[in-house]
């Protein structure tokens, strides 16, 4: 929309110092290149940044405009050096820092950097964990629960566009609690974290496993456990939840892509049986038994329906 040569200037003037509150001085030699993403789930915010060398410095003048709000920062790709609340320290990719936004700031990515982070409320966080201010400008220390929070973060670029308010306040309030459990809840909210952000997380993982793997005609409820470091009987208790077991998610997953290669015309080279394998069948026959009880079609008939409709 904008010509090269102003577009440097009006992103640091139009939109860091207004919407971020903050200054943005170029590292690049001249050819800057920032790729902001952000997605607001009730009170909390999800961005990824992606950046060409640049420093982001929110100065004392900035904080009259700044809001009372923490933000968890993970590193994708870097070393980043966070100064912040008498801090700093540098980060390399999968490392993480807690900021306190309402205290100068200085962000440095000297050969780019890649971050995606999540901001909260001030006061909705210290309800959780107590006095996470201790905590700002610290790395923060790696874990099963940094873990699945990077997870977790990383299946929202699923959406494919803004989500209800109720599901965003829902999933608003998981991360809430997965930056709690990454920083250490109070003994008082320990539980609730657990129950309740930690574990849609974790239920989220599984199922994230599965749409990776499902494929692998080898994979199975081991893999899953063993992968993500829970017990076969956890990841079946949590699967409960959702109605289905962990073979009928596996089965759904398989018996999704084998409709859509049957009906995609770039599939026609392969047989049904080349399906039915490349989706992680070892038996033909059970590939078309499960298919027709689930579609209520065999595949040869939802191929021959699918190729009709695109000769028309």
């Amino acid at each position: 929309m904008l010509p090269e040569r102003a577009r440097s200037s009006t992103f640091r003037e139009e939109f860091a110092r207004l919407n971020l509150a903050l200054d943005v001085i170029d590292h690049s030699g001249g050819r800057p290149r920032i790729d902001v993403t952000h997605l607001q789930l009730g009170a909390v915010g999800v961005c990824r940044l992606v950046a060409t060398p640049v420093e982001f410095i929110r100065h004392k003048h900035h904080l009259k405009d700044s809001r009372d709000q923490f933000g968890l920062n993970i590193v994708e790709a870097g070393p980043v050096q966070f100064a912040n609340a008498g801090e700093d320290h540098v980060h390399d990719a999968g490392s993480a820092c807690l900021v306190d936004r309402g205290r100068p700031l200085r962000v440095f990515g000297p050969r780019g950097g890649n971050v995606r982070f999540v901001t909260v409320q001030a006061a909705a966080l210290r309800s959780l964990v107590a006095h996470p201010e201790d905590l700002s400008g610290r790395p923060v220390r790696s874990g099963p629960a940094l873990r699945l929070l990077d997870r977790y973060l990383r299946s929202l670029a699923s959406f494919k566009e803004p989500p209800s308010s109720k599901l965003a306040s829902t999933v608003g309030a998981h991360l809430l609690d997965l930056v709690a459990a990454t920083l250490g809840p109070t003994a008082e909210a320990a539980n609730i974290v657990a129950e309740r952000g930690v574990k849609a997380a974790k239920l989220q993982a599984i199922l994230a496993e599965v749409a990776q793997r499902f494929s692998d005609p080898s994979f199975d409820l081991n893999n899953v456990a063993g992968a993500l470091g829970m017990s076969r009987r956890y990841v079946q208790n949590l699967l409960e939840g959702t109605g289905k077991s962990f073979t009928e998610h596996l089965a759904g997953r398989r018996l999704e892509r084998a409709f859509a290669m049957l009906t995609d015309p770039q599939h026609l080279h392969l047989t049904i049986l080349d399906i039915a394998f490349a989706v992680g069948f070892g038996d033909v026959s059970h590939f078309n038994r499960m298919f027709r009880r689930h579609f209520g079609e065999t595949p040869s008939g939802v191929r021959a329906a699918s190729t009709m409709r695109e000769l028309k």
